[in-house]
């Protein structure tokens, strides 16, 4: 009783922590503490999900790669990141393989801003050579990022510094007009438009990367038509977090969008028609899943053909039990004949011939066990009784 009790106490402690019967609720996110753009999607992702139920911790990091880090150690589940950032993955090594993507959360677009203006016709060779190139944080996402820009585009002599270290030009990822790029407009800066062989050329290898075209803004005079290249910035999770847990976290992000887009209209990007084939880090097979929701599962495929092959088994189960008990009933009707056989001879007077008899019974009952007539169970029973009635007539002798 005491086994039953435990057996049945661990199954219920092992059911109640299961991912289907319990779905995460409680994520650690992952956030770099001077990425500027990370935090402003953390303000708008932490109160969407509180709102529906999920409890979200702030786990601050240095940079988006150690943020990253963190969850590919599993001491966050989740984090941001650019979508075509290989040099990420690459500082990362091996623990990348930790990671997975839950979806795309924005289109992020690469500006450039020169503090002084550019004659027309300028190349990126021009805005960027022997300059001091702003970026956010040095060593951090986006400047491993550019500087594989421009060792692609043999721009050299470049210096990255800061924001706030006097640069000539500054570089980052924003979203369509985004405060940022109106500070920088704003101050004087001025916007840099890309020229299509320089698009072209850097998203020829990079399926993540594609060409963009941002209208000027209507009213702005400084602002221009700017060629450019955009990625999305997609959300990444362990991949040990729970596959039902990640299904019900992009169903939810997923069919209460508009939730988001009254934070911002860029998350207008979210959509179901991603291409998961360009993604930095593979898709988690919870986003999978529930991508695939509406095609048929394997038994809803194979309904008629699976009812088919049990009806079958049905049948030929059937058959076999029926023949099994015919056999165990034969078998059973001759050990009762040899039972009243038994009988028979034990109400003889004779003993010479009782034990003659009994022993040509327990002749017969051999034969019968050893062709797979008889039941062993039964021959032991019918056995015992011969030996007994035999050992007592000896007695008598």
């Amino acid at each position: 009783m005491k086994r039953v009790t435990v057996f049945i106490l661990l199954f219920v402690l092992g059911v109640s922590g299961c991912d289907i019967y319990k779905p995460q609720i409680s994520f650690r996110l992952a956030i770099p503490e001077k990425d500027y753009f990370y935090n402003y999607m953390a303000s708008h992702l932490v109160p969407f999900l509180e709102e529906n139920g999920y409890r979200i911790t702030i786990v601050r990091a240095a940079s988006s790669i150690e943020a990253n880090r963190l969850v590919a150690q599993g001491k966050a589940d989740l984090a941001f990141v650019n979508n075509h950032s290989v040099p990420l993955a690459e500082e990362l090594g091996e623990e990348s393989g930790n990671l997975r993507s839950i979806l795309p959360l924005t289109t992020r677009l690469l500006f450039a801003f020169s503090k002084e203006p550019l004659p027309p016709g300028s190349t990126a060779k021009h805005l960027l050579e022997g300059k001091r190139v702003g970026v956010e944080l040095l060593g951090g996402e986006a400047a491993l990022n550019l500087q594989r820009f421009l060792s692609r585009a043999r721009i050299q002599n470049s210096t990255l510094v800061t924001f706030q270290d006097n640069p000539e030009v500054v570089v980052f990822w924003g979203t369509f007009y985004g405060e940022r790029a109106s500070r920088y407009l704003k101050e004087g800066w001025h916007p840099f438009s890309f020229s299509e062989n320089w698009v072209e050329f850097l998203t020829l290898n990079d399926p993540a990367l594609r060409p963009y075209e941002l209208p000027a803004i209507p009213g702005e005079s400084k602002s221009i038509r700017i060629n450019t290249i955009a990625t999305e910035a997609v959300l990444i999770v362990n991949q040990n977090v729970g596959e039902n847990s990640v299904y019900k976290l992009a169903e939810l992000i997923f069919q209460r969008r508009l939730q988001m887009v009254h934070r911002d209209i860029m998350y207008r990007s979210i959509n179901e028609g991603f291409d998961t084939n360009s993604l930095l880090f593979a898709l988690h097979d919870g986003t999978a899943a529930y991508l695939r929701r509406d095609e048929p599962t394997f038994f809803e495929r194979y309904a008629d053909t699976i009812a088919l092959v049990l009806s079958i088994i049905a049948v030929v189960y059937g058959g076999v039990q029926a023949i099994r008990n015919s056999i165990a009933k034969r078998k059973k009707d001759q050990v009762d004949k040899y039972f009243l056989e038994f009988l028979e001879i034990r109400s003889s007077e004779d003993v010479a011939v009782k034990v003659k008899q009994l022993d040509a019974l327990f002749q017969r009952a051999v034969e019968q066990l050893t062709s797979e007539k008889l039941d062993k169970s039964d021959f032991h029973i019918l056995s015992r009784l011969i030996q007994q009635e035999l050992t007592m007539l000896r007695f008598r002798d």
